[in-house]
Parts: C-alpha cells; structure tokens; sequence
C-alpha cells in the first residue's frame, strides 16, 4: 500500500529518541498522569511519538532553510502550551500543528484522530495547518496537509469515538483530507532564513 502514497521522510538517530523516551516518563511523573488512573505506558508512547515527529519536521524545515520557532519539549499543562510550529508567510506568522498516527490509523482506519477536547473546548488554539505523519523506529513520514477551516469542518461531522487505550474521545479525519501538494507547496512557499 505505501509505495502507491507521496510522502518526504526524515530520520532521528535512536540516542535522539532514548532521551525522548526518558524525558517522557518525567513529563508524565511530572504532571501526575498515573495518579488519577491514566494509561502511562501509551502516554509515554504518544509523547515519544509527539517529539520524534516534531524533531523530524524541524530537520526538514532546517533543510529548506525556512525561518520558524518550535515549543520543544513542554512540561506543564496544556493551556500553557504553545503551537508545535511558528512559521511565515510574507512575513505573516502562521502556525503548524503535527498530528502523528499509527500504523493501523493509516492502514486499516484510514484516518487521523483529533482529540474531542481540544476540538470543543479550544478552537482558537488549533493550529493554521496540521500535517499529518507517522514514526516508525526512527523513521517518519510525513504524508499531507490540512488548512484548520477543512479540519474544523471535518471534525463537525465525525462522530465522537471513545479510545479505551488512550482513555479520552476523539474524533476522526478521512487520512485523503490531508493533501501532500498541498504540504510540498506550503514548504516552499514559507519564509527562509536570512
């Protein structure tokens, strides 16, 4: 299946991803996830996830020499979170979320999760443009783009699904909403470095 899709890919060397993985356990130690009775294994995981893909995506973008400000590592609440990326165009501060998905998400539901509260509660939080990716042991691909109104209004017409293993809803993006034109284009068309 996935030679017939488009998609850039980038390595991030295993030492990389040891120190994600034990930075992981602290953030969720940190934030108290095991104390009110959530899964810590997949938390770690997803975080892993999280910042080896937003690692990937800051190679590319220093590839292309595009200017930008990334969150890095945050421990904390999510209300003090920042965007996963800050890019320009002309000079226009845009943002860029990172969705990072499973092997089974790309191949069986053919879709892309996004959490229930984020999309109720904190709409003007949500990122201009989200690109959708998946990590492997080091590897990740990333395979498209949507502009926040698409995704919004994708999100108003999936149904609310429960994740027994991530313990919280969700809501499901078709995975061919997000376009690969559309991330190639949006790449170039960012502002470089001067």
């Amino acid at each position: 299946m996935e030679h017939l899709i488009s998609f850039l890919e980038k390595s991030v060397p295993k030492d990389q991803i040891n120190f994600f993985s034990n930075q992981s356990a602290k953030k969720i130690d940190s934030e108290g996830w095991s104390r009110n009775g959530r899964n810590t294994e997949v938390k770690i995981k997803n975080f892993v996830d999280c910042w080896v893909t937003e690692e990937a995506f800051k190679q590319l973008l220093i590839e292309k020499k595009v200017w930008f400000r990334h969150r890095g590592l945050y421990f904390g609440d999510p209300e003090g979170a920042g965007p996963d990326f800050t890019v320009k165009i002309k000079g226009k501060e845009i943002t860029l979320g990172i969705r990072s998905v499973g092997l089974e998400s790309l191949t069986t539901w053919r879709s892309v999760a996004y959490p229930e509260d984020r999309f109720q509660n904190e709409p003007d939080k949500i990122a201009h443009f989200h690109v959708v990716c998946n990590h492997n042991n080091g590897k990740v691909k990333f395979y498209g783009l949507i502009h926040k109104e698409d995704l919004l209004n994708e999100l108003s017409y999936s149904s609310r699904i429960y994740s027994k293993k991530n313990q919280e809803y969700f809501r499901r993006v078709p995975l061919h909403k997000f376009e690969f034109t559309d991330l190639v284009c949006l790449i170039e068309e960012l502002d470089k470095v001067k």
